[in-house]
Formats: structure tokens, C-alpha cells, sequence
């Protein structure tokens, strides 16, 4: 490492570029490329035409979130705060068909920002390294205490009445499935085997979320369950577990509005459209609830087809990753308005730099089906979909039973008719609902972050 203000050699490259080692390392590695016209002709031949449905949803709902997290003073570059948040955009379809008066070519400016108004933001504030919360005996027990408390108060809640919040879904994810959710096998703190009492580790209920541990006395929490909070050190960069946490909590809020709508609103939750920004997945050490997004969103559409009602459209959208860059070097040979569902196989023979096939990708992970679809107007998108099942099988059983297009009939055509309608050319394959989440949640380097430096600095004093 450098020291401060101390420049790299112009020559220091040399001696890697000589070194005859590097050349046979990298000959020996193999990568995804770009196929060539022969290769992306036969790849494209297995796309097929994407059906219309006709029928758009008469309200959408975009969300995006971003994150901040930077050294808050040049003296102590370790210590970090990190920002999190969270937007959610609701367009109403008739609203946004209306923007350009009957007989102009322009756009009212005023109903454009009356479509802004219609956006809602969810705020977390983390200690990152070098911090202690409320005089935590290290950062990660301050780290999962300032989990638990913005998880459990008014913040993420969805409803006027408060009574629909993120808190609340965990707690009903519980027991969505046999295997409880909310169980910590070990004090996150001590690390210690628990006494004969505790042999099932701290097993959390609505009336419990907080347990003091026998062997050390710290508190462990419900939401210790994540396990973000593993990824804590006391003196390293803790980027990579707001980075978790960012990604757990846009999907929960997500889930949060749709469980809402469920119970109260059934018919207007079948009249609507979901958009996350990213694929249908939870990634790291939260992982586990993936499990519980996919069966909570297959028993909500199983009981509004009981009621006569459609499930409601929910998809993610992918602006970058493996798959699109695939996407992407593919598009100039796809046809428009033909899509791909992308199984083990084709992962497998055009993606993953693997030996072999993946018994069943994103097995731990995933909760939705990627496809690519490429409109009429020539854009491209992986847009995933959620299984349409309460729970996995075997991997092997459910490699074939999610790749099967046939279990998605009901949501392919309504899904790809919102992102025609909503496709739009200021950013590349992009939508506009998503494009307004993403404006809300975003923090800029400048001057946000720089905004956001300053308050850190004079909150910490």
C-alpha cells in the first residue's frame, strides 16, 4: 500500500508483462466470449415469439435501492457510516398515458411531476467499521442491534394504520413453511454451545423478539436470523454487509405492499404490477428468504385464483450481471418480440464458467425464473419471474419443473406487455418505472455524498 499522497511508478507493470508466468496463466483460462455470427444465429434459433396479452394493469409499482458508505473524515479513513434506502414509485397506467395532451407532441411538465410525487422512501443509517452503536461491546453487536431496531420500528411500515411492516412479514414468514425461520443456533456474540435449555438454539416469537443469552448476557434479536451481520468485522470494511442488507430489505419491503394488498385489497392487488430492480434472488447470508418470498408469493396468487382474481404481474429486472451482458452480446442476431427461458442448459453452454451442469442454479438463492425477451423496438431485458410453486423439490425435479414454460402461461404475456409499454430510450434497455425508482433512491457522489459525509461527521461529532 501507498503512503498518503505517494504516487505509482509509470514502469511498475514491467515486470508482469515480462514475467513469462503471466502469459501461461492466462492462456489457461477460459471465459465467456462473444459468439460468433454462426454460434449466436444457432443460440438465438431456440427463441421463440412472445404472446400479447392486451390487457396492461392499471397501477405499477417500481422499486430500486442504494446505498452510501464512505470514510467520514481523512484522518480516520476506516471509520465508515453506511447509508441505505429505499424508493418505491407508484405510476397509475391511465396517468402516465395521459402525459402528452391529445394534439401536442409535448409532455406536460406538470402531470410528469405529479408522477414524482406518487414516490415513497424507506431510510436506514448502519455503523460501519470502526463503529460502535449505542456502546456496543463490538461493532457487530452494535451493527445487529441497529438491525433490529430499524426493522422493528414504524419505518418500514406500508400501511396508514402501521399495522403492516416488515417486522410483521418476518414473523409471518416464520411458519409459512415447516421449518421455522426465525431461529438463531448459536449467541452471535459468545459463539458458545448453549445449556440443554436451549437445545434448539433461540427460538424467536412475536411476543419474544429478544433474548438475553445465559453464557454472556448480550441480547440476541429475531432479525440475527439474517445473519448479515456475520459479515461484521471490528476493523475491516463493512461495505459488504450493507450491501447484504440493502438487498434484504428491498425485497421485504416489496413483500411487505404485496401481503398488504392481499389481505385488504385482493381485487386491486389482481390490477397491478411489481417491478424490482435486479433479479428475483437474495444473495449471501440472508439467502434463506428466498424460501420464503417464493412460497408467500405462490400462496397469495393460489388465493386470488380461488376468489376469480389474476395474480398480480411481479418481476425483476436486470440491468447488469452475467446474464445480460449475454443478453446484450446476443441482441443485434435476436429477433424482436421473441424471448428465451433460460435453463440449467443454457447456462450451462453459454454463461457459467463451469466443468459442468448446475444441478439446479440458484438452488439457495433464486426465488424467480429468468427469461430474455427482446421487444419489437429492438431492446433487450432479462426479466425474471417468480416460480410458480410454494416450495423446491429436489434439485433435479425442480431444474425441470422451473423449465418448464408451460407453468408460466399466465404471467408471460401480461409481464412483457408492461415492459413494452413502459420501454424507453434515455437509458439503455431500460423502463420507466424502475428509471424513476432508481432517481429517487439514488445517492450521488456529489453533492450527496458529500451531504451525507457532513452529517456523519457532525452527528458523530
Amino acid at each position: 500500500m501507498p503512503y498518503k499522497n505517494q504516487v505509482a511508478s509509470k514502469g511498475g507493470h514491467s515486470d508482469i508483462v515480462k514475467n513469462p508466468d503471466v502469459a501461461l496463466f492466462l492462456g489457461e483460462c477460459d471465459y465467456m466470449k462473444e459468439p460468433s455470427e454462426e454460434e449466436a444465429n444457432e443460440i438465438v434459433s431456440s427463441f421463440i415469439d412472445a404472446p400479447l396479452n392486451g390487457k396492461l394493469p392499471s397501477k405499477v409499482v417500481a422499486s430500486d435501492a442504494s446505498k452510501f458508505s464512505e470514510p467520514i473524515s481523512g484522518k480516520f479513513p476506516s471509520t465508515q457510516i453506511g447509508y441505505v434506502k429505499v424508493s418505491l414509485v407508484l405510476i397509475d397506467v391511465e396517468n402516465y398515458n395521459g402525459l402528452t395532451p391529445i394534439g401536442s407532441r409535448y409532455v406536460d411538465p406538470f402531470k410528469v411531476a405529479a408522477i414524482h410525487r406518487n414516490a415513497d422512501a424507506f431510510s436506514f443509517t448502519l455503523p460501519g467499521s470502526n463503529i460502535t452503536y449505542k456502546k456496543a461491546s463490538s461493532v457487530a453487536n452494535g451493527f445487529r442491534l441497529a438491525i433490529y431496531e430499524q426493522l422493528s420500528n414504524s419505518k418500514t411500515t406500508v400501511s396508514k394504520d402501521g399495522s403492516y411492516n416488515v417486522r410483521k412479514l418476518l414473523f409471518e414468514m416464520n411458519t409459512i413453511l415447516p421449518k421455522p425461520l426465525l431461529v438463531v443456533k448459536h449467541c452471535p456474540s459468545c459463539k458458545n454451545i448453549l445449556p440443554s435449555t436451549h437445545d434448539d438454539g433461540f427460538v424467536f416469537s412475536d411476543s419474544s423478539d429478544k433474548i438475553n443469552c445465559p453464557n454472556c448476557g448480550e441480547s440476541v434479536y429475531y432479525t440475527d436470523s439474517l445473519r448479515i451481520h456475520e459479515e461484521i468485522s471490528d476493523f475491516g470494511d463493512n461495505s459488504s454487509a450493507i450491501t447484504r442488507f440493502m438487498n434484504a430489505v428491498e425485497h421485504l419491503i416489496m413483500a411487505t405492499l404485496i401481503k398488504m394488498l392481499a389481505d385488504l385489497q385482493p381485487k386491486a392487488l389482481s390490477d397491478m404490477a411489481f417491478i424490482i430492480d435486479g433479479p428475483l434472488a437474495i444473495f449471501g447470508q440472508p439467502a434463506r428468504l428466498h424460501s420464503r418470498l417464493m412460497a408467500l408469493y405462490a400462496q397469495i396468487a393460489a388465493k386470488l385464483q380461488e376468489k376469480g382474481y389474476e395474480p398480480p404481474i411481479i418481476v425483476g429486472l436486470q440491468k447488469d450481471g452475467q446474464l445480460m451482458e449475454h443478453a446484450r452480446a446476443l441482441s443485434r442476431f435476436i429477433r424482436g418480440n421473441t424471448f428465451k427461458l433460460v435453463d440449467d442448459e443454457y447456462r450451462f453452454r453459454h454463461i457459467k464458467g463451469s466443468t459442468s451442469k448446475s444441478d439446479n442454479f440458484g438452488h439457495e438463492t433464486y426465488y424467480g425464473q429468468d427469461f430474455i425477451f427482446k421487444t419489437s423496438s429492438g431492446k433487450t431485458f432479462v426479466v425474471g419471474m417468480p416460480y410458480p410453486f410454494e416450495t423446491k423439490a429436489s434439485k433435479a425435479t425442480f431444474a425441470n419443473d422451473k423449465a418448464n414454460i408451460d407453468n408460466y402461461q399466465n404471467m408471460i404475456g401480461r409481464a412483457f406487455d408492461v415492459i413494452r409499454h413502459f420501454e424507453f430510450d434515455l437509458y439503455e434497455n431500460a423502463v420507466v418505472p424502475v428509471a424513476l425508482a432508481h432517481r429517487h433512491a439514488s445517492i450521488s457522489l456529489i453533492p450527496g455524498g458529500k451531504i451525507l459525509e457532513l452529517v456523519s461527521r457532525n452527528g458523530l461529532g
